[in-house]
């Protein structure tokens, strides 16, 4: 391995936003130390050219990778079969980091031996301009430790928290869903079973840009994306019960929780769909292939959960009107972001 870090930038017409991205990156303490592949996934705007000047001034350092379009996932996985570093990190095209905090990362990275690293990150409202701190954790920082001891905080963080020893993306074969939004939880699952030596470090690198109207995770792309969201959530129920037999307790009842809220999401998604007949199918083709995989019989899986699902969504089908109704609404949107925030913390 020829560099300390491979960062990987996942690109779909984000020239816009590459001249904002690449600079924080950039630092001449470190630059000689980090690869940089700018994967553009089929861009039909000046992305590549945009990236291109960047690769011409830090030729040792910045690689343009243009391919055919194949989704956020397969942006990943070449990323992960191109990288040399030692490790690996995914810094979506439309996000920054911290500056000072990335190269105190990379240094922290050339002296140590580990599987995975967390850190906390800001979440950058696009709106109001607010930048909050999230995955902050009351465990032991800078020490190296044994990942069951800790995955019980950590849980399944964001993939903005998570640098990867490279090897164990390479050598264990990780490939996540090409075509397809939501892998993000894919590429946050897939590895753990293989981590063994992990750590917390207790300063922010990634900054998360929210609330730009275009993201996956809006509620009304969620509903035209919905069938992505259940191939995925199905995809991650797969891969835990074929877990080997010798896998970690603690890792599988994180997963188990991880999925519980895949769950819940499932039927949020569903019950707004506009359309009644649809909704109700859907939601009952949902309840009747959770019964079928027996979810309610897992001790691990979240009570409000099981909840939803004994309830077939009707529990949450008020909470959910409600949302849809005010959702455009500015203060709505405050108190729907605080309530997200919350739940993000108390998960982790």
């Amino acid at each position: 391995m020829s560099k300390i870090l491979t960062v990987t930038i996942p690109s779909y017409n984000t020239e816009k936003y590459i001249d904002e991205c690449l600079p924080y990156l950039i630092d001449e303490r470190i630059i000689s130390d980090i690869e940089i592949l700018i994967v553009s996934d089929g861009s039909k705007d000046n992305t590549v050219s945009v990236a291109q000047k960047w690769a011409d001034k830090y030729p040792d350092s910045i690689r343009v990778i243009d391919k055919e379009n194949g989704g956020h996932g397969s942006t990943i996985n070449r990323g992960i079969l191109e990288a040399t570093g030692k490790y690996f990190k995914v810094v979506d095209g439309d996000d920054w980091v911290v500056t000072e905090n990335f190269v105190k990362l990379v240094e922290f990275l050339k002296k140590s031996d580990v599987d995975l690293i967390n850190n906390p990150y800001f979440e950058h409202d696009e709106v109001t301009a607010e930048k909050k701190l999230m995955m902050e954790l009351k465990i032991p920082a800078n020490h190296i430790m044994d990942h069951e001891e800790i995955i019980g905080e950590i849980k399944i963080p964001p993939m903005h928290t998570i640098t990867y020893r490279t090897s164990i993306l390479k050598d264990n074969d990780i490939k996540i869903d090409e075509k397809m939004f939501y892998v993000d939880v894919e590429y946050i699952c897939y590895p753990l079973p293989f981590v063994k030596k992990s750590v917390y470090l207790d300063y922010p690198v990634y900054v998360y840009r929210t609330n730009s109207g275009t993201q996956s995770m809006a509620i009304g792309n969620m509903v035209k994306n919905r069938t992505m969201h259940l191939k995925m959530t199905k995809h991650i129920w797969n891969f835990i019960k074929n877990l080997p037999k010798n896998s970690s307790n603690s890792v599988k009842k994180v997963l188990i929780q991880r999925f519980s809220e895949l769950i819940f999401a499932q039927y949020v998604i569903n019950l707004s769909i506009p359309g009644k007949v649809e909704r109700k199918n859907e939601t009952s083709d949902f309840t009747l292939y959770l019964k079928t995989e027996e979810i309610l019989e897992i001790p691990e899986v979240l009570n409000l959960s099981k909840l939803v699902i004994r309830t077939n969504g009707r529990v949450i089908l008020p909470g959910v009107k409600l949302r849809n109704m005010l959702q455009n609404q500015k203060a709505w949107r405050g108190v729907e972001r605080a309530l997200l925030t919350t739940l993000k913390k108390m998960r982790n």
